[in-house]
């Protein structure tokens, strides 16, 4: 889960609690508040003293539904990089078929791609 730092300057400013009120009950620098509301998204870590300290949820500062635990997110990159880890894993296999496909002429070969094919 990650905090947008729209977001969190939406909820501070909700709240009406400063930059530096933010950063004092966080024991962090006011320009570390202020890098992760333009920039920066706050370590994980900070995610839930965040919250506390602006007296919000969690899935308030993160838009995460409460019924959507972290375990099930993903940055939206990785889906991207799994995605195209599969179409390439997709276009290896298609090869490897048509390549048989094009060397099996006779029941012989056929029965050795079958059991190929079983034993994997």
């Amino acid at each position: 889960m990650q905090i947008k730092g729209e977001v969190l300057r939406a909820v501070r400013k909700e709240q009406n609690m400063s930059q530096e009120e933010l950063a004092l009950e966080l024991k962090v620098t006011i320009s570390t508040v202020s890098n992760w509301e333009r920039q920066d998204v706050p370590d994980g870590r900070y995610i839930k003293p965040i919250a506390e300290a602006l007296d919000v949820s969690v899935h308030k500062l993160t838009r995460v539904p409460p019924n959507v635990s972290s375990i099930d997110m993903k940055p939206i990159d990785t889906y991207e990089k799994e995605n195209i880890l599969l179409e390439r894993l997709m276009e290896s296999f298609e090869e490897f078929v048509k390549d048989k496909e094009k060397n099996i002429g006779n029941e012989k070969q056929q029965e050795l791609w079958d059991e190929e094919w079983r034993n994997g």
